[in-house]
């Protein structure tokens, strides 16, 4: 496609007032008061989005996605509420959000891709696999170098975070003026001093040092960052960057390619972690604004990523879209429930995983949050042997709560009413995949930010057509650079991608919608 995009922009001329029409259609608006709603609606998913507006108001969020797929295609995604309430900007589909801990499943991803591989041994003892991150450090508690991949990956390796630290993501003072505070220091910091609670294996505690510890044994078996060994694996593709990354967290530095996440009315205020603002830093910050550093959870629970790309990770990572992400004899090993010594049930390696038909069906699920954003996400058959249906809600913001204490439980909350929705959509099965229409908010910063990302790629991809030189600006509605070596204007409008040459014709062509080159142009531009 990309090869033949030049031709595209040159031949295609359909009269712009055709397309018009077509976006005024498309273009729906909220009822005066209401909140916006973002992606391509299907009145057979109203039932989707009652839950979702109930849901959002339930919990007071500013915004909330819902992203659906069955098999290997998505069939709903939509926004709801606001990206930034402040200025009124529109959640959409297209932007990436913290995940919290399903970062998880993606960092296990990871790891058992190199067990596959035969680089890595899940029973094989996980400080051997380190030895660069510790380097001659000895751990206070011996047993520490009986943990095993194995273990780290189940939660059973020795740590319980009720009674001990579980500090990733915070900080240390370091004893010499200065702070501990990203993810490798921090479990050199942590391990040298701990203590486990109880032997490797005994029991289940759930956790996030041991999932800092993988992302330290992914690194240093593969010789790259996690989030670039993830992004390699995902790769672009239709609806999905396949980007994951660790996000920023100072609201300056978010772009309008991720939302602003928000605390509970009255929530607490917290001392930023160190070094997170030039100086002179703030006394407090809300919470989504400095208690933490993603980067500091690491492979825990910092990365950040589009629910689209989301969907797509656990649709490869099931085998129902392929490229699958594991062989078959990976997958199964990953998904089978583990043997817990205290007989907790439904540990999968990495993630939850239980038979609900028979032993070759898998229902898988997910979650995490952090303080301004909450995500949840569930795939399962329908029927013993049938495709999976995969639903995926993100919110940014945080539920009241108590001082810090937060009572929700998405799965329930939400999940699990959105699946029976989805059992009284008869024909959601037969649903093709969507269009990339509305995806992204129209006529918002949001739609600016990845118009001139648009702009920047298609020069350094077609420099012949987009020579460097342009001058930008906009005119009804269009943002556009014009590129006067070739008389050749490139213009966004409502989501859409337009080439106008004047001198060969007065019609202004429309190409695509802009999400249908995002994957390639953020892949390829790394931004």
């Amino acid at each position: 496609m990309l090869d033949s995009i030049k031709q595209v922009f040159i031949n295609l001329s359909r009269p712009l007032a055709a397309l018009a029409l077509l976006a005024a259609l498309l273009g729906l608006v909220s009822p005066a008061g209401a909140q916006p709603q973002t992606g391509p609606v299907d009145a057979d998913f109203a039932p989707i989005d009652t839950l979702m507006r109930q849901y959002l108001a339930a919990r007071k969020f500013p915004g909330a996605t819902v992203v659906i797929g069955y098999g290997d295609r998505i069939i709903y995604a939509q926004s709801y509420g606001y990206a930034d309430v402040a200025r009124a900007i529109p959640l959409s589909p297209w932007q990436e959000s913290r995940l919290g801990s399903v970062s998880k499943p993606l960092t296990a991803a990871a790891v058992m891709r190199l067990v596959e591989q035969g680089r890595v041994g899940l029973d094989a003892p996980a400080w051997n696999y380190i030895s660069s991150v510790l380097g001659t450090t000895q751990p206070a508690d011996a047993r520490l170098k009986q943990v095993t991949v194995r273990q780290l990956l189940t939660h059973t390796w020795g740590l319980n975070r009720a009674v001990s630290p579980d500090p990733v993501g915070l900080w240390y003072p370091d004893g010499q003026g200065g702070f501990v505070v990203g993810a490798r220091d921090m479990l050199r910091y942590h391990l040298q001093r701990m203590t486990l609670n109880f032997a490797p294996g005994a029991r289940y505690a759930y956790n996030n040092t041991g999932f800092v510890w993988l992302q330290q044994i992914a690194e240093a078996v593969d010789g790259r960052p996690i989030e670039a060994q993830l992004t390699a694996m995902l790769g672009p593709e239709a609806l999905s960057p396949g980007r994951i990354r660790f996000g920023l967290v100072p609201p300056s530095l978010l772009t309008p390619a991720e939302p602003r996440y928000y605390d509970y009315v009255g929530a607490r205020l917290y001392a930023p972690v160190p070094g997170l603002y030039p100086a002179p830093a703030p006394a407090q910050v809300a919470g989504p604004d400095g208690a933490f550093t993603n980067v500091g959870y690491g492979g825990s629970g910092g990365f950040v990523a589009s629910p689209l790309t989301v969907v797509r990770f656990i649709q490869r990572l099931s085998g129902q879209r392929q490229p699958s992400l594991l062989n078959a004899a990976t997958r199964r090993l990953m998904f089978t429930e583990q043997t817990l010594a205290d007989g907790t049930r439904y540990e999968g390696l990495g993630l939850s995983s239980y038979n609900p038909y028979t032993p070759d069906d898998y229902a898988l699920n997910f979650s995490g949050g952090q303080i301004g954003a909450r995500n949840a996400g569930t795939s399962t058959p329908r029927e013993p042997r049938g495709p999976m249906l995969t639903v995926f809600v993100q919110s940014n913001g945080t539920p009241v709560g108590q001082g810090s204490e937060v009572v929700d439980n998405p799965s329930t909350e939400i999940l699990t009413p959105l699946v029976f929705a989805m059992d009284g959509i008869a024909n959601y099965r037969s649903k093709p995949e969507i269009s990339t229409d509305r995806l992204i908010a129209w006529a918002s910063p949001t739609q600016d930010h990845y118009a001139d990302l648009l702009f920047d790629w298609a020069q350094r991809a077609f420099p012949a057509l987009f020579p460097g030189a342009a001058q930008a600006g906009v005119f009804e509605g269009y943002r556009y650079r014009y590129y006067a070596s070739t008389q050749t204007y490139l213009g966004i409008r409502d989501g859409q991608i337009y080439l106008y040459q004047p001198a060969q014709s007065p019609v202004i062509q429309p190409i695509a919608s802009m999400a249908t080159y995002l994957p390639q142009a953020q892949a390829e531009l790394g931004r």
